[in-house]
């Protein structure tokens, strides 16, 4: 479903990507794990289409990105929750979720989306009325996933998904999470929790300093020393 091949990203002198390839197929969960600066959110950003390579390639569904507006790739099935949530905080839960279908014009699908979202966050229903920016973070973090859903992805990019978040809200988010894939949406996940990713994910890449240090099944790579090597090993000096 998606295909990373050889990306290099740059900010001006700043190396963030250093030939980075990546694929994710349809039906798993994919994990990018790595320390703080590795440019894991770079990497999610450039896969969304909002930084452009250097050189290398991003294509979705076997398209290149770099030939599709950020909006056409979500109308195409792609959707991304980047870091820090993004929620509008003067609109409330209602007109946030709203804004996730802004691509679709199905009414009475958006209205049985906003139902399955509020199931699924069932916090949400109770303050489906209240400005978001009262939300907690954990909230909001389920808002922003909420906000995503409505624009029915097929695959789902979230950014540090866990962070700032309280231990059992981090378990809630990956529950969702779960019943994401369930439903039909394969899902790459960006994190510095790197327990819970390797928990969650069928594979997982581990990124240093711009660079694929490590890749494999979850399962086969945790706890390792190949993992604890590529993981602390290497100083991370890349941007994102």
């Amino acid at each position: 479903m998606l295909t990373i091949d050889n990306l290099h990203v740059t900010y001006g002198n700043v190396v963030a990507l250093r030939g980075v390839s990546l694929e994710v197929g349809e039906g798993e969960i994919v994990a990018v794990i790595g320390p703080n600066g590795a440019g894991k959110s770079t990497l999610l950003l450039t896969a969304a289409g909002l930084v452009r390579p250097r050189t290398g390639s991003v294509a979705f569904d076997g398209r290149s990105v770099a030939s599709l507006q950020p909006e056409a790739l979500v109308a195409s099935g792609l959707s991304l929750v980047p870091e820090g949530r993004h929620i509008f905080g003067s609109l409330s839960v209602a007109e946030n979720l709203a804004l996730g279908a802004t691509v679709r014009h199905d009414r009475a699908e958006i209205a049985r989306d906003v139902e399955r979202v509020l199931t699924m966050f069932p916090v949400l229903r109770d303050r489906y009325r209240q400005r978001s920016g009262k939300l907690s973070g954990g909230e909001q973090q389920m808002l922003a996933i909420g906000r995503a859903m409505l624009a029915r992805p097929r695959l789902l990019l979230l950014d540090e998904p866990s962070l700032g978040l309280a231990p059992l809200v981090v378990e809630q988010v990956y529950a969702a999470i779960q019943e994401l894939r369930r439903s039909g949406v394969t899902v790459l996940v960006v994190e510095q929790n790197a327990s819970r990713a390797l928990a969650a994910a069928d594979r997982t890449y581990v990124l240093n300093t711009g660079v694929v240090r490590l890749t494999g099944r979850s399962d086969d790579i945790r706890g390792t020393p190949a993992f604890e090597a590529a993981y602390f090993g290497v100083q991370a000096g890349a941007a994102g």
